[in-house]
């Protein structure tokens, strides 16, 4: 029994007549008589009482008939079903990120993408950039913003940068140079520093302690947060100062300045990275909506 057995049947059986059900569905009148004498066989039951003038329902014809047009109407949701998830218009989509450096322009893109597709799911999570690799092994987790991963990841991870940053000084409001828009690094020597656990970001931080160590020192720890948004507390609590992102701006902290850094630090990218391979349609849709708006991002990010 398959799907054209049943459209056939169901045209027959609406028009109560053999010829106008085959011109309407552009088929040839015996093929169709032929094709629901075999309906029949297959049931073993009569569904059409035909004579010369008329074609009748039997009581099995008028109940397969609802039948029928359930299975047809069923069968023709979900092909469209099928096609908007081709169309990455359904489905669902897991992005991970850290606060620190999407929470000034995630939230608009996310509000953007579920603009364009409803149907997909939107699950977002808090992830350091460990957290984000970890995700993507156990396939909790389709796309991530985090910094660039090192060249052991090239066969996995496919990585777009999205903006560029830099380290800035944070200080406490009290601190000596917090009146300066900008603080020589090497005058930093004999301060105790507030560094994010080398583990949530490995990267970022041996960033930190090389841009040190060419301004003549190594800094001197005193506490190390898992978050960044506990290093800027430790900061306004005067346990120390801490090299920290530019995007840290997006957090207001009150009792925390931001200062440049003299020599300047050398970049540090946000990049968005996803596994290898041809991507879902959801995952494709977002990057190319990511894509359209990444030069506003830039502009937002970099200023």
């Amino acid at each position: 029994m398959e799907l054209r057995h049943l459209r056939y049947f169901v045209a027959v059986a609406e028009r109560r007549n053999f010829t106008r059900a085959a011109e309407d569905l552009h088929v040839a009148q015996p093929a169709i008589s032929q094709q629901i004498k075999s309906l029949e066989e297959e049931l073993e039951v009569t569904l059409l009482l035909r004579t010369r003038r008329s074609v009748r329902l039997t009581a099995a014809g008028e109940a397969f008939l609802q039948e029928c047009r359930g299975i047809l109407a069923h069968a023709e949701s979900s092909r469209q079903v099928a096609r908007r998830a081709a169309r990455g218009e359904i489905g669902s989509l897991s992005i991970g990120g850290f606060s620190s450096a999407v929470s000034g322009f995630l939230p608009g893109l996310i509000l953007e993408y579920r603009r364009r597709f409803p149907g997909v799911r939107v699950h977002l999570f808090e992830m350091t950039p460990e957290e984000q690799l970890q995700a993507f092994a156990r396939g909790r987790i389709d796309v991530g913003f985090t910094r660039p991963l090192g060249s052991e990841h090239d066969g996995r991870f496919v990585q777009e940068k999205i903006y560029r940053d830099c380290l800035v000084l944070a200080v406490p409001s009290g601190h000596r140079l917090a009146r300066r828009g900008t603080a020589a690094l090497k005058d930093l020597a004999s301060e105790e520093f507030v560094i994010l656990r080398r583990g949530e970001a490995p990267e970022l931080v041996d960033s930190m302690t090389r841009h040190c160590a060419k301004a003549g020192f190594t800094p001197r720890i005193a506490s190390h947060p898992p978050m960044m948004q506990t290093v800027m507390m430790a900061v306004a609590s005067g346990i120390g100062v801490s090299l920290v992102p530019g995007c840290v701006r997006n957090f207001h902290q009150d009792g925390v300045v931001l200062l440049k850094v003299s020599p300047a630090s050398p970049p540090i990218d946000l990049v968005a990275i996803r596994p290898k391979g041809e991507p879902s349609p959801t995952v494709a849709a977002w990057m190319e909506l990511l894509r359209e708006r990444t030069p506003g991002i830039r502009k937002m990010m970099e200023a």
